[in-house]
């Protein structure tokens, strides 16, 4: 994957500059300036490797993976709807356990009917709930399972998904949109040379924080000490 930098600037939309990534503070209220921005921004950079052959009649693909937990899945399938509203072909990834949990809530037939936008899952790696498994997970296991076991078969899932691009079923997987917090897709994007978006669904502050702590804990300003 090449060692470019990604960036750029859209009223109302903040970013920072990564090797390989477009990370993204994310406005629930700028959705559709966030997807427009994707589509008329990063896509080209997606194709670029592309030939015409392979670009005529197919659709950009994008993948999307959010933190399993409700507060991240439901701003990134908000963006989802709106990057399938603007022609890419989606498929939305959830952990086994969150898919059963969405068809409880919605219905067997929750997902029937959706053109140019699939659901699939992948294992979590944890061991099975007792009970119907309707209760939120424990984050610590969580964490530490995504960092562990999520890898594998992420990228199994990748690779059905171009198998069935040859087969003429889907569109080739061209970009993967994730959750900020899932950095094993960084690897799985540089296996298919194809670019990775970091996705955040927290507000600026909250981000800019989390980016800055190894500062400020080299600089000793936090913890706090004394009565500071």
């Amino acid at each position: 994957m090449s060692l470019r930098t990604i960036s750029f600037y859209t009223k109302n939309i903040s970013y920072f500059e990564f090797p390989c990534l477009l990370s993204l503070i994310f406005f629930s209220t700028y959705q559709e300036t966030l997807a427009l921005s994707l589509l008329n921004h990063w896509l080209p950079l997606a194709q670029h490797s592309k030939t015409n052959s392979e670009m005529s009649d197919s659709k950009p693909h994008a993948v999307l993976i959010p933190y399993p937990v409700q507060g991240h899945i439901n701003p990134l399938l908000q963006l989802a709807k709106l990057l399938h509203l603007r022609g890419f072909h989606i498929t939305y990834v959830n952990t086994e356990y969150n898919h059963k949990r969405l068809l409880k809530s919605r219905g067997q037939n929750a997902f029937n009917g959706f053109t140019d936008f699939s659901f699939e899952s992948i294992p979590d790696g944890l061991t099975p709930t007792n009970g119907d498994g309707d209760v939120s997970q424990d984050i610590y296991a969580l964490c530490k399972s995504i960092r562990k076991n999520f890898l594998q078969p992420f990228r199994e899932l990748l690779a059905i998904l171009n198998d069935s691009a040859t087969s003429g079923l889907v569109p080739p997987v061209t970009c993967i949109v994730s959750d900020i917090s899932m950095s094993f897709t960084i690897q799985a994007a540089e296996e298919l040379s194809i670019p990775n978006v970091f996705f955040s669904p927290s507000n600026a502050c909250t981000f800019l924080t989390g980016i800055h702590l190894g500062t400020l804990l080299d600089k000793g300003l936090i913890p706090l000490k004394g009565n500071n």
